[in-house]
């Protein structure tokens, strides 16, 4: 390549810029620590603009297929594939949503707290396709009180509904707002409020110190005329039959926009780089990208007014 001067080709400008951005990507990896320093200041800069940022928090995880060849099998019938391009991603398993095909998938999966007022995302982590949900729930309410963050309730759905999950939230001064799934003990309809012959027992009331929920007979003739529920899985400490539970409940799909909004508007999607720490790397960038802006438009409706 002949260049005259100062005057270089575009392509060789190109690649220049592409190689600066491989040191400077592999620089951000070796200091992650700076990177999630800038990440928290950012975040502590939001909470300040939006004092109630983070009181009600959503949880959910979503896939990232991974830049590398998703063909299980080398041909059709034909023998399973050892190799991939990314070894460092795993097989999941996801349902069908609108057009796309259910089932398995090799990809990443990005696990995620969603301020469900803002909409902004508060906490993440980025882990193969075969980790459960449920195990990196306590993990991000951790990463959430670091961060500054107190939650009262966070929304989840029917994936997150096993003992240790609301056991640990509750543990943490967070009350879990989970979908129940359909087992055993609520088809045989455990999870329901009292009854006596005057029908359903009414919500009167929750005893956080004593972690329990009051009920009332609905026409106070029953002896004694009211009873204390021990909460667990199936009588959280917001009753399900609540109006409560149900708008917190409603505000989960806070989770759902974050996810579109992150793989289609900020760029998550498509991958374009292999490995966990790249792809975390990546992930972190997206989020900070994203949230930088927010705080900017923040900052700038005083100057506005």
């Amino acid at each position: 390549m002949f260049c005259i001067g100062r005057t270089r080709c575009w392509w060789e400008r190109s690649d220049q810029r592409v190689s600066h951005g491989y040191r400077f990507s592999t620089k951000l990896r070796l200091h992650a620590d700076k990177l999630d320093a800038c990440i928290a200041r950012v975040l502590a800069s939001l909470h300040t603009a939006h004092p109630d940022m983070g009181r009600d928090v959503s949880i959910d995880a979503s896939d990232l297929p991974a830049y590398a060849n998703g063909q299980r099998f080398l041909s059709k019938g034909g023998p399973e594939r050892e190799r991939y391009s990314d070894p460092d991603a795993s097989w999941g398993h996801r349902s069908a949503v609108s057009t796309r095909k259910g089932g398995g998938y090799y990809a990443f999966k990005i696990h995620a707290a969603v301020d469900s007022m803002t909409g902004l995302p508060l906490a993440w982590t980025i882990e193969t396709a075969r980790d459960a949900e449920q195990t990196h729930a306590p993990a991000l309410l951790d990463s959430l009180h670091s961060r500054g963050f107190r939650p009262e309730t966070c929304a989840m759905d029917s994936g997150y509904d096993v003992r240790p999950v609301y056991d640990a939230f509750e543990a943490r001064d967070c009350h879990p707002i989970v979908k129940l799934r359909q087992t055993t003990a609520v088809k045989r309809g455990d999870h329901k409020p009292p009854t006596c012959a005057h029908g359903h027992w009414r919500f009167a009331g929750t005893d956080y110190k004593r972690k329990a929920t009051k009920w009332r007979c609905p026409t106070g003739e029953c002896k004694p005329a009211s009873r204390w529920v021990k909460a667990d899985r199936l009588h959280p400490l917001i009753p399900r039959e609540t109006l409560r539970w149900g708008k917190l409940y409603a505000d989960r799909s806070a989770v759902e926009r974050a996810f579109g909004r992150a793989k289609h508007e900020w760029g998550l999607l498509p991958l374009r780089v292999r490995g966990t720490s790249r792809v975390r790397l990546h992930g972190d960038l997206t989020m900070l990208a994203q949230l930088a802006c927010a705080l900017a438009r923040a900052r700038a409706v005083p100057l506005a007014a």
